[in-house]
């Protein structure tokens, strides 16, 4: 059963995956890429695929914004699903104590994906002022 339910959720977290990003990149084309049939530059330029981003700082931020809306779409799900559990145990202790513990887990990846904003800007800060001789 621990197997399924493993699958089931792997499976669920792929499809949102593919539905919020693999159509936009797919459907999309970059405003700045410059692809082989259109264009007659032959210096062999490679040119960015992240746009105007040049710092690590700017990637990290890219990164760090991706992961959290993955995980704020993937946390209303498992926020509906810990509630539907609440609903279907029925008044039996050991459901309601798995439900409880699956919003329990929920809320503590929330609370972890969204801080790992403030941590970024607090290693970045001190990132500066250890560069800057602060």
């Amino acid at each position: 059963m621990k197997k399924n339910k493993l699958i089931l959720h792997t499976v669920m977290g792929a499809m949102m995956l593919v539905s919020v990003f693999g159509l936009s990149f797919v459907t999309t084309p970059h405003a700045n890429m410059v692809y082989a049939d259109t264009t007659n530059d032959t210096s062999g330029r490679i040119t960015n695929p992240l746009g105007s981003t040049t710092t690590l700082d700017q990637v990290l931020s890219i990164i760090i914004t991706t992961v959290q809306i993955i995980a704020g779409v993937l946390s209303v799900v498992y926020i509906i699903l810990a509630g539907l559990k609440f609903v279907l145990a029925a008044g039996d202790p050991a459901k309601i104590t798995k439900a409880r513990t699956m919003l329990l887990y929920v809320v503590i990846g929330v609370a972890i994906i969204f801080g790992a904003q403030a941590i970024s800007i607090v290693v970045r800060t001190t990132i500066m002022q250890v560069g800057s001789g602060q």
